[in-house]
């Protein structure tokens, strides 16, 4: 069943709250925590890849530390990006 626009909204937030962490794992461990398919999550992270770019930030994968990141360090609220400072 299709997610509609309020649960697309809550799997972003979800998601980038693993990220802002930084305690994200592999895509299928991230996928897991995540409760969606791996395909889903990899579309789910390029969206907030397209808002964080306006922002002049990136999302980021370290696999030795195996996680995704952003870049600068900071957090995804209300479809914008805000740096840490």
């Amino acid at each position: 069943m299709p997610m509609n626009s309020v649960e697309i909204y809550n799997n972003l937030a979800r998601i980038a709250y693993f990220i802002q962490l930084e305690e994200t794992g592999s895509l299928k461990e991230f996928a897991q925590k995540c409760e969606i398919k791996k395909r889903t999550l990899s579309n789910r992270i390029e969206m907030l890849r397209e808002f964080t770019a306006i922002e002049d930030a990136e999302i980021l994968y370290d696999g030795e530390r195996k996680t995704y990141y952003f870049s600068p360090r900071g957090k995804f609220t209300d479809f914008k990006f805000k740096e840490f400072v």
